[in-house]
């Protein structure tokens, strides 16, 4: 088994438990970081798991948690971007801060930070697929304090000397999903009347969760240099037309009533053609009745090249498999 000590950060969030038993399962000791030492039942019983209560702003919480600790894997952040400017600072690039501050106190040899590709930003421009040369934008509060917290774990790695590895997950589909992006995509498809038109021969990137984590761990076991940042998408985007069909198809191989779905689509087709009637409707119901799939910044193209070149394999590259995957033990 290996001996190396890892620590998780967000350990029991949507993301971070898939890295825990990522890493367990390859044999590695991890120090599983919760907010709530009751928290730590989602994970099964194991002399690999060590479940330690770990607030990212509570400095001696963090230190205590590191204590010993050879690598650490940072996915605890707020991503609610509906939460105020100073609650999304204080944790996405405070946090940040204190995680890298102690990790170097600590003697921690290596360090992964989970950014995402809201840093790039709406204004974001390329004539191909984004890749991790075009210049970061953001715009908004969320991918703001992401690239924020990126600088700071660049700049203490250089400064401590702290190996630190960068990654940037487009929309993540998978069990427990609950990514905004992700779910507005869920529930229209399911519950919501879809505002079809807005999206026509538009495309977006997507990943399974289960590929992000499986990126995490392999990014981390292979000797990279210092400051490298990788996108973690599927490679070849999805038009949305075609997310959509994907959708059908899981619904009837779980056996499930599919009509009303295509009568909400149907009726979607129908209203964008009638500006007006559409206006009313989003006047008076707003997205607890409808909803317009397509928004700004939705459909850039993300490239995970530089990941595939280092040899990284996807498990999951069909949407429709994505998507199964969310809805299959519901």
């Amino acid at each position: 088994m290996n001996g190396k000590r890892i620590v998780v950060t967000g350990a029991t969030g949507f993301v971070g438990i898939y890295v825990v038993n990522t890493l367990v399962n390859k044999g590695y000791h991890v120090v599983a970081g919760v907010h709530r030492l009751s928290a730590g039942s989602v994970f099964p019983s194991s002399e690999h798991i060590t479940i330690a209560e770990l607030d990212i702003l509570d400095r001696n919480s963090v230190m205590a948690a590191m204590e010993g600790a050879d690598v650490v894997y940072h996915f605890a952040a707020l991503v609610d971007s509906g939460s105020s400017k100073d609650l999304l600072s204080r944790v996405n690039v405070e946090g940040t801060k204190i995680v890298w501050e102690c990790a170097a106190a600590c003697g921690v040899k290596k360090a992964l930070y989970c950014s995402s590709t809201a840093v790039y930003g709406l204004l974001a421009k390329s004539d191909g697929a984004i890749t991790e040369e075009i210049l970061p934008r953001a715009i908004e509060p969320y991918g703001r304090t992401k690239l924020e917290g990126e600088q700071v774990a660049l700049d203490l790695a250089a400064r401590y000397g702290l190996h630190t590895t960068i990654i940037r997950p487009v929309a993540i589909f998978g069990p427990g999903e609950h990514t905004p992006f992700g779910k507005k995509l869920r529930d229209a498809a399911l519950s919501k009347l879809l505002i079809a038109g807005a999206f026509k021969k538009k495309k977006f990137n997507y990943v399974q969760v289960e590929d992000v984590a499986a990126a995490a761990v392999y990014l981390m076991e292979k000797y990279l240099p210092n400051g490298e940042i990788f996108n973690i998408t599927v490679n070849t985007p999805i038009l949305y037309e075609e997310a959509f069909t994907a959708y059908i198809r899981v619904l009837s191989r779980l056996g499930r009533p599919f009509i009303r779905v295509k009568i909400m689509a149907l009726c979607s087709l129908y209203l964008h053609k009638l500006p007006m009637m559409l206006k009313w409707i989003s006047r008076l119901f707003g997205e607890s009745f409808l909803f317009t799939i397509w928004r700004s910044g939705f459909d850039y193209n993300y490239s995970s090249t530089k990941l595939l070149n280092t040899s990284f394999v996807f498990k999951y590259t069909e949407f429709e498999e994505v998507f199964y995957s969310c809805v299959e033990t519901k």
